[in-house]
């Protein structure tokens, strides 16, 4: 028997779903709220990587831990606590300096870059990679492609050799990552880095403006292969403990960009339950995190800070690729919206835990919504202040 094609949205349960809802307040972002998220990561970019955490890819091992002498030229992603978090700081940083000319921290943004960037700490990172088997992939990988293509589209005579130092290090990512998906029998659905569908978004973020067909054909061929027939993803086991990836969405958020815009609506109404049906309200409903006080847990609290933007981001991106007739948009506007205040009003709320990461995550929601068609969204009112002291022994466990 062939299966019962799913219903199509109820406009006028969505409707009055829309009025129950809170009215989110979104702070403001402008030249001032970027000079705010720039500070983030040049306190961190170049704090060294705490052992052992760091042990694999900084350390050296004897009688104690200890750094090389020369680290700093032949590493490009030593600080703000992991190889990752460092990448997607970098990408950070280019990304602010993009989009905000008049920056007042912008020369000491690029002079970071140019200090990280240079061709022999990318070199050093080649080297590494060569024997480093898994580490860091997929979500690494991506991340870095990612940076790889903000430089390439950046209109700066400084990016075009920058990124042709970073070049190596994004044609040896492409290729492991092909080998990666083609090989992969089972997608990971973690709300965390091992993700598939959030790696591969992240990879066509970078395809976009940097194409590499075989990449391309790669996740396009695994995403259909591994998702396309997914129905019904299990939103009310979100969220997982302290992840900071939504899995229901950030596979939505991918077959939002893999399928074609005329089947999309339809494959999703098949995926996620009705936005007002109970199963989605875990989704709909920020984590509250304010009774999160023991600095042992704030780790697991800026997980969940995270996975406020990444709700807020993956909306944004699920909305923009429906039909602007499908009555689910206005709602995935507002729902995104909730969860991007709640985000912004708790930013500071983990330290240092946060801030070495949290505010990559609050740009990719910001640089979706401004590609979004405006939608009223409630006053707007400034970020919150954030210490980014890190501990006293250069400790954490993100």
């Amino acid at each position: 028997m062939a299966a019962t094609p799913p219903r199509s949205p109820d406009a006028a349960k969505l409707a009055a779903y829309s009025k129950s809802l809170p009215k989110p307040v979104v702070p403001a972002f402008g030249l001032e709220q970027a000079t705010y998220l720039a500070a983030w990561p040049l306190s961190c970019i170049d704090h060294p990587q705490a052992a052992p955490e760091g042990a694999q890819y900084l350390w050296l091992y004897g009688q104690r831990p200890q750094l090389p002498n020369d680290y700093d030229k032949t590493r490009a992603f030593y600080g703000c606590y992991d190889w990752h978090s460092a990448v997607n700081s970098t990408w950070m940083m280019i990304a602010l300096s993009k989009d905000y000319p008049n920056l007042e921290l912008r020369r000491l943004l690029q002079e970071k870059l140019t200090e990280h960037l240079g061709q022999k700490n990318i070199a050093g990172e080649v080297e590494f990679f060569k024997t480093a088997k898994n580490f860091e992939r997929p979500y690494g990988y991506a991340w870095l492609l990612k940076l790889y293509a903000e430089l390439s589209t950046w209109n700066d005579p400084e990016a075009a050799k920058l990124a042709a130092n970073v070049k190596p290090l994004q044609e040896f990512f492409s290729g492991k990552l092909i080998e990666y998906y083609d090989h992969l029998q089972v997608a990971s659905r973690a709300g965390v880095h091992p993700n598939t569908a959030m790696s591969m978004t992240l990879v066509l973020d970078g395809l976009t403006a940097v194409p590499n067909d075989k990449l391309k054909e790669a996740v396009v061929r695994n995403a259909n292969r591994l998702f396309a027939a997914d129905r019904d993803c299990p939103t009310a086991f979100e969220p997982g403990g302290t992840e900071f990836l939504s899995p229901c969405l950030a596979e939505a958020q991918l077959m939002s960009r893999i399928l074609p815009r005329d089947t999309f609506p339809q494959w999703l109404t098949g995926f996620l339950p009705p936005l007002e049906a109970e199963q989605f309200q875990t989704l709909a409903r920020p984590v509250d995190v304010s009774k999160i006080t023991d600095k042992e847990e704030f780790a697991g609290k800026s997980h969940l800070i995270g996975l406020a933007f990444d709700r807020a981001y993956a909306m944004t991106e699920i909305a923009d690729a429906l039909p602007a007739s499908d009555p689910r948009v206005p709602v995935l506007r507002q729902i995104s919206a909730i969860n991007a205040a709640s985000g912004m009003k708790a930013l500071p709320d983990a330290g240092y835990l946060g801030s070495h990461w949290l505010g990559t995550y609050a740009l990719l929601y910001l640089r979706a919504v401004r590609h979004a068609p405006a939608q009223p969204v409630g006053p707007e009112k400034p970020l919150p202040p954030v210490d980014t002291t890190r501990p006293a022994n250069g400790d954490s466990s993100r």
